[in-house]
């Protein structure tokens, strides 16, 4: 059998667009089972791959573009794995920052260890819902999916995080007013991509177009906003990922449902404006 030293040097060779370092890095770590991503490839480079035949399938479906995480089963999100499948969307570094942004925005407007309640909207994977939970464990979080596909991926991801989070069933916010729950916080990274053509080839062809596509851009945030007064508390927040080019729209939305509130749009690292928060002033 070939060393990972072997493997590793091979496939990059390829020069496939979709073998970069970091997935033939992934997908040698996964074969051998590697508990320590960063440092046990290296460890044993010079080691035949453990399990070679395994590996050189996943290799073969990278190879023809499906997306590494669908192919492993797992993808990385703050440091855990989660379970996703085509159901799911794959969870972007932008999300991370929407998760990074709000656990901030939380610890500040709310006292440590508070009992908050906490929602997040089209959950999906259910990465955001359970990673704040981790993060406020004495939060008590829902998460909405129209999706039952979607919500059994998120189920199994909570428990195999150890978490509880509650699963409720339904169309965007219905679930929420249903329960007639008032929430401290709102989190939503809802499908905002009006133009298909803009969306990138391996992203359209694999993933889940109902999480992607919106018409027009600003439907589910309008959909979501024109229920938060009744939902969200006076001293609430609403936390949202966006698309480019958004803020004006959004703005004027934001501005009819919640008058008086306090609207801030901020950057990611590429500096693109991706996130949006309402600071409620009651």
């Amino acid at each position: 059998m070939p060393t990972n030293r072997e493997i590793y040097f091979s496939l990059i060779n390829e020069n496939n667009k979709h073998l970069t370092r970091l997935v033939v890095k992934t997908l040698l770590n996964d074969a051998n089972n590697f508990e320590d991503p960063n440092l046990s490839l290296y460890k044993h480079f010079d080691e035949e791959c453990f399990n070679y035949e395994k590996l050189m399938d996943n290799v073969n479906r990278v190879r023809s573009g499906e997306p590494y995480q669908y192919v492993l089963g797992y993808a990385n999100f703050i440091d855990r794995n989660f379970c996703v499948d085509k159901n799911v969307l794959i969870p972007r570094q932008e999300t991370e920052e929407l998760v990074m942004n709000a656990k901030i925005i939380i610890d500040k407007a709310f006292k440590d260890d508070a009992p908050i309640t906490i929602a997040d909207i089209g959950t999906g994977s259910g990465v955001i819902a359970i990673t704040l939970k981790r993060y406020f464990p004495n939060a008590r979080v829902f998460a909405t999916d129209i999706d039952e596909k979607c919500l059994e991926i998120a189920k199994k991801n909570a428990i195999l995080q150890g978490l509880e989070v509650e699963f409720l069933k339904g169309n965007l916010v219905d679930p929420i007013l249903k329960k007639n729950l008032k929430l401290d916080v709102l989190i939503s990274n809802p499908p905002y991509i009006e133009d298909e053509s803009t969306i990138d080839e391996q992203v359209f062809k694999y993933e889940p177009h109902s999480a992607l596509l919106a018409k027009p851009c600003t439907r589910y945030y309008e959909e979501i906003l024109k229920h938060a007064n009744e939902l969200v508390k006076p001293d609430g927040v609403l936390i949202f990922e966006i698309g480019e080019d958004m803020e004006e729209a959004l703005m004027d939305i934001a501005g009819q449902y919640l008058p008086g509130d306090s609207i801030i749009f901020s950057k990611d690292i590429y500096k693109k404006t991706r996130f949006m928060y309402i600071i409620r002033e009651g």
